[in-house]
């Protein structure tokens, strides 16, 4: 009598084997296209938080010292708006962590209550290898969406905030 559960077992671990293989194969994939890409994408994304917080400074007629922007080595950037409350954002990007690390700080008064708030953006690569940034489980089709997440609480900030 034959055990079948052994050959069912056996074809099932060559499944896997397959499936493990395509997946790593996939992995390596992304990780080459998102150190290929990612630069770019963030070299736009960091273009165009910079036009906003001119577009801002004009609108709002502030000057440079009240909303701050700085572009960070690496496509990194950090923005800074003065007046109370304040906010501050600097974002940095980890390729090979397939992630741009973001911290903001806020503080309400002149008594340095700062608060602080520290979440990442994953990149992210869809089937056709064009790359994507997402924030949990909310995904932003454009740099557009990516800039008014990350500029509103710092340049339009709610009151009472815990950031």
């Amino acid at each position: 009598m034959g055990r079948n559960w052994i050959d069912e077992g056996l074809r099932h671990t060559r499944e896997r084997e397959e499936e493990q293989r395509l997946a790593s194969e996939q992995k390596l994939h992304r990780a080459a296209v998102i150190k290929e890409k990612g630069p770019d994408v963030m070299r736009r994304l960091v273009a165009e938080v910079g036009a906003v917080v001119d577009e801002y400074r004009n609108k709002a007629r502030v000057g440079n010292d009240e909303v701050e922007f700085e572009a960070l080595p690496r496509e990194g950037f950090c923005v800074r708006k003065a007046k109370l409350p304040t906010v501050g954002l600097e974002c940095r990007p980890v390729y090979e962590e397939h992630v741009v690390y973001c911290n903001m700080t806020r503080t309400d008064s002149h008594e340095n209550d700062a608060r602080e708030l520290v979440f990442n953006l994953d990149i992210t690569v869809d089937d056709s290898d064009k790359i994507a940034l997402r924030h949990e489980t909310r995904a932003f089709p454009t740099l557009d969406e990516v800039v008014e997440f990350l500029l509103k609480p710092v340049l339009f900030p709610p009151l009472n905030q815990d950031v």
